[in-house]
């Protein structure tokens, strides 16, 4: 059934004001929807529909490819009548964000990313090859796939001469691997995959970003301004516990075991059920955040958008670097050649935990490692004990 565009305005402002947007943030919807209601005024335009919107939206010079951020506010107002309407929810977006992909490689691209969808790979290492590939063919200068050579990929890795030889190995097997696929699909010569040159390295070859006890603390002590409680227990489950963003981020209100002080989930990247004790400083930090912070919501997921509609962190893989760099720089921490998001305060947790004699079994249980080997990496950095096993120099 059609509706006025005063029916659609009093429902979509009902719909915000349920979701638990701000007076002042509706009231800047319903200055944008008041200039629909002039429009429609000016026309006799009775009913508000699909059709009345693209003219609204044309004739308003909203449907360009190139928008001003106050003039993308409103256009994202104005779908939000309609969206509301027909879907009972916002629009996620005012325009469908771009992948980059030129449109000749992208029934190419598109079929390397449904078979990546088959085969039987972790979620998080699809989207990271998908991201090379797509960086990859979007730079690509050549008008049809079947002419793809080693020159291009060459051509690509120049471009990645300043990272790290682990990163530009890891970007060339993803860059292999895409070859191969497409080679036997008889999208490209077999000629380039089998020329594919090898970056030699190790996956332990660079030293982990981490960082003293004394500079975590001066970090977890200067919270951001807007969420402080939010933000220091987060910061706190990944500097103590070690915790991964994603885990962080997937965690939900049951996984905490509030009198045996303990938080038990399911690790994105390895599958394993983990249960860590909580120290006192980190569940005071989580029934602060809990009782006086966050946002009244059925989302289960313990931590949430401090603005409506308040939704959980998901799908966001890179959400909390912001909140731990922007904590570095307040505490003054020198972050210079090292990384400083979240995944260094794990390293952090790790290594000082190390420095504090407690045993590899502990570490790796606590980091939820299956392999000994891969916690032995931070054994590097504690060049007290390295001293400890270096031979003498024979002299002479």
């Amino acid at each position: 059934m059609r509706k006025t565009i005063e029916e659609l305005v009093t429902q979509a402002a009902q719909t915000l004001a349920e979701l638990g947007y701000k007076p002042g943030t509706i009231q800047h919807y319903r200055v944008s929807w008041g200039k629909a209601r002039r429009w429609c005024s000016e026309r006799d335009f009775e009913w508000f529909g699909a059709d009345e919107e693209h003219q609204f939206l044309e004739q308003m010079g909203l449907n360009e490819n190139v928008l001003s951020p106050a003039n993308r506010n409103v256009l994202r107002h104005i779908r939000a009548l309609l969206s509301v309407e027909n879907d009972g929810c916002l629009p996620a977006l005012s325009r469908p964000a771009s992948d980059g992909v030129p449109d000749r490689f992208r029934r190419v691209f598109g079929a390397y990313a449904s078979h990546l969808e088959q085969c039987r790979l972790a979620h998080a290492t699809r989207l990271c090859r998908v991201s090379i590939i797509r960086r990859f063919v979007a730079g690509l200068v050549i008008e049809d796939f079947d002419d793809l050579s080693v020159e291009d990929v060459t051509a690509h890795m120049e471009l990645c001469s300043r990272m790290t030889a682990q990163t530009r190995a890891g970007i060339l097997y993803a860059i292999r691997a895409f070859t191969r696929w497409a080679a036997e699909e008889e999208l490209c010569s077999p000629a380039v995959a089998a020329a594919m040159p090898v970056i030699p390295g190790h996956k332990y070859a660079s030293l982990p970003s981490a960082y003293a006890v004394s500079e975590v603390a001066a970090m977890v002590a200067t919270p951001g301004a807007e969420c402080p409680k939010r933000d220091r227990a987060m910061l706190l489950l990944a500097a103590v516990l070690g915790m991964r963003a994603g885990d962080i981020r997937a965690l939900r209100l049951e996984d905490i075991d509030w009198r045996a002080h303990e938080v038990r989930f399911t690790q994105s990247k390895t599958g394993r059920t983990v249960r860590l004790p909580l120290p006192e400083e980190v569940i005071l930090a989580l029934a602060d955040y809990l009782r006086h912070e966050r946002p009244q919501s059925v989302n289960d997921h313990v931590f949430l958008h401090h603005r409506a509609p308040h939704d959980s962190f998901g799908g966001r893989s890179n959400s909390f670097h912001d909140v731990v760099s922007a904590a570095f720089g307040r505490a003054s921490v020198d972050t210079s050649g090292k990384h400083h998001g979240m995944h260094s305060l794990r390293h952090s947790a790790a290594t000082n935990m190390l420095s504090g004699d407690t045993p590899y079994p502990v570490i790796s249980g606590i980091l939820g490692h299956s392999n000994a080997n891969t916690t032995r990496k931070y054994m590097a950095i504690d060049v007290g004990k390295l001293r400890c096993l270096c031979l003498e120099v024979p002299r002479g």
